[in-house]
């Protein structure tokens, strides 16, 4: 395939979504309802096209070969002493791009189609489709980049598309409040990211020590590393600069990807439609920081304190969140968690170098994710709203296609044998006994991750589809339509199949298919488990996670729990994980109070006292002197007369003073 083919594609891949956000946004509401529930997906799905097109072009070259940097086109060209500066929108088309684009595409592409179903009575409609739209291209945007400057702009896309389609029902003031907080919150790791990149580009030296003053990937890359040459572009390894670079970097994934500390806004996204959490949740943002660790390995690897801080905030979250899911009731906020939980798990396995583990289990988690997210959106829309487990029940014998996709996904996030999610976790976390930090206790932590998922995901499956109908919503559930049902079904499909995909059957190999996929940008795997530990791993972690299951039926399938108890005095560790370790709490204490305790002051003291103050100052000695200049203007001749013969005489001594 050559570059302008590869260049008709990504224009096809970037142009489509755009062309729907420009339709459906300039026409508004004159662009028939009929004509958007065709546009919004059907551009996705024509995007996804050139995707697969794309890759087989790819496929057809040399492993090697498979990284294309594409100009679209020349944006800004500065000169300076330094040798100056330009930014050129190129895209950079290789194994991982490909990947992230193949989730964003595929999986959005499903996420729209089923909208068209979830949100048909919504009066939004042509709106909510200019959002997605938007925000399919912001994500393509941001993984097609091939420097930091188009990255950061893509960046800062997503976060206002998230913003938009979390406050989307901006009547509500909770939805307003949830889509003001994940901005935010997604600012500050931005700040991160910036200062990353003016960190790299000015302080990058090429082999001849000379600084490159650039923001080109392939640039960064050649120049870090230990192949790049005897110092390295940003240092030796472990150094102050790319360790504090590596940190920053981390920063800016954290807030996309929800990690500690900034990550309490990814349960309050839950204001936004369903499919909308589904989209951010599975295909798209919280996505983005896994990719910028991975994207930006050189850096991580030269920076091992960066490395370990990642892996272990990673499994820090995993866990903080797994046993945050264990008591929530409301059905999305608990997916929500899990959402939070396996991200974790993708982070860590980027922290410790395992990054084509890392991608296996994003793409994996996209399509089971996606698939509960969009199942417990039927199962809603099927109750008239209800969202809270506890009045549902019995939803099994009304449901009777999304009780099975339901099924599929629960077993596939739990890790059961066989379905996605236990080839890509296993697969993770036994790479967690061969990588540092830590080892082997982060991996201990994991597998305990994997046991609570595993219980809080059958503790919302048998709370929500099995047992007695509670409340009258839920005797009445009808099944969702056919064209909600459908992508919930394909996703089905793929949690349950998505895992084979990985297996060499000819060599059975223990370098898997996808990491040979991604090797070219990876590299050779250097270091596996020995085949006794890791076959113990993958024991020890499936024996667990079928117990996290078997303790889930005990519980709730057998009712010896009742679904709505709330102990009067629960043990700490519940109330901890009731009140989600109390850090909202903990933030408007710290945060939120002292600004607005100090935004309060100024207005009540600093503002009347200070500003106002000025400005009357300047209002009055303005009127003062209009005054003083009035008395001037009395009208009569003589006055002006006067005036004149002054001044004329105060200029010819000023002259004859210069002329002597």
């Amino acid at each position: 395939m050559d570059a302008a083919t590869v260049r008709l594609l990504v224009a096809g891949i970037l142009g489509l979504p755009t062309l729907g956000f420009l339709v459906v946004t300039l026409g508004g509401t004159l662009v028939p309802r009929r004509v958007v529930r065709l546009l919004g997906p059907g551009v996705i799905v024509g995007a996804f096209a050139c995707v697969v097109l794309l890759t087989v072009g790819v496929l057809e070259r040399a492993p090697a070969d498979r990284s294309i940097t594409v100009t679209l086109w020349h944006w800004l060209s500065l000169g300076g002493k330094h040798g100056g500066f330009g930014a050129t929108f190129n895209v950079l088309v290789d194994p991982l791009s490909l990947v992230m684009m193949g989730v964003i595409t595929g999986v959005g592409g499903l996420i729209h189609i089923y909208s068209v179903g979830y949100m048909a009575e919504d009066r939004g409609f042509n709106r909510f489709f200019a959002y997605m739209n938007f925000f399919i291209t912001s994500m393509l945007v941001l993984v097609l980049s091939a420097n930091l400057v188009f990255l950061i702009i893509g960046w800062a896309m997503v976060a206002f598309a998230s913003y938009a389609l979390i406050a989307f029902w901006y009547e509500r003031p909770t939805a307003v409040a949830a889509g003001r907080k994940a901005f935010i919150t997604q600012v500050i790791g931005d700040v991160g990211l910036v200062l990353a990149a003016f960190l790299i580009f000015l302080n990058l030296r090429g082999r001849s020590g000379n600084l490159l003053h650039t923001v080109d990937f392939a640039t960064i890359f050649a120049n870090v590393g230990p192949g790049a040459h005897f110092h390295n572009g940003l240092g030796p390894a472990g150094s102050g600069l790319v360790t504090v670079i590596g940190l920053l970097l981390f920063a800016g994934a954290a807030a996309k990807s929800a990690q500690w500390p900034l990550h309490t806004w990814l349960p309050d996204a839950m204001e936004g439609p369903t499919p909308v959490s589904a989209l951010i949740h599975a295909a798209t943002m919280v996505t983005a920081g896994v990719y910028l660790v991975c994207r930006f390995h050189p850096i991580f690897e030269q920076a091992p304190t960066a490395g370990a801080v990642v892996a272990v905030i990673g499994m820090g979250t995993a866990l903080m969140a797994a046993i945050i899911g264990c008591t929530q009731f409301d059905i999305k906020r608990v997916i929500a968690y899990s959402t939070m939980s396996q991200i974790g798990l993708m982070i860590f396995s980027a922290g410790i170098g395992a990054y084509s583990a890392a991608i296996f289990q994003l793409v994996a988690h996209a399509f089971f994710k996606a698939l509960l997210f969009m199942a417990a959106g039927n199962v809603i829309h099927g109750i008239g709203g209800e969202q809270d487990i506890r009045q549902m029940g019995g939803l099994r014998r009304r449901l009777r296609f999304t009780y099975p996709a339901f099924a599929v996904g629960t077993l596939a996030l739990s890790g059961i044998p066989l379905f996605a999610g236990w080839f890509s976790k296993e697969e993770l976390l036994g790479n967690g006994l061969v990588l540092g930090p830590a080892t082997p206790w982060l991996w201990v932590a994991g597998v305990v991750v994997n046991v609570l998922t595993s219980f809080y995901s059958f503790r919302v499956l048998w709370v929500t589809f099995h047992g007695e109908a509670h409340g009258e919503e839920a005797s009445k559930a009808h099944e969702a339509p056919r064209v909600m049902v459908g992508p919930v079904l394909v996703l089905a499909a793929l949690a349950a199949l998505f895992g084979f995909t990985n297996i060499d059957f000819g060599t059975f190999h223990p370098i898997t298919i996808v990491a040979t996929f991604l090797a070219p940008v990876f590299g050779p795997i250097a270091r596996v488990p020995a085949p006794g530990v890791a076959l113990l791993a993958l024991l020890v972690g499936t024996a667990l996670s079928m117990g996290g299951l078997g303790l889930a039926f005990l519980v709730y399938g057998r009712q010896a729990i009742a679904r709505d108890l709330v102990p009067r005095r629960a043990p700490w560790v519940y109330q901890l994980s009731l009140q989600k370790f109390y850090w909202d709490e903990v933030y408007d204490a710290m945060l939120a109070r002292p600004m607005v305790g100090l935004a309060t002051a100024c207005r009540r003291v600093i503002e009347p006292g200070v500003f106002n103050g000025a400005v009357d100052g300047v209002r009055s000695a303005v009127q003062t002197l209009a005054d003083d200049f009035r008395t001037f203007q009395s009208g009569l001749l003589r006055d002006y007369a006067l005036v004149f013969f002054v001044f004329a005489v105060i200029g010819l001594l000023v002259l004859g003073l210069h002329l002597t």
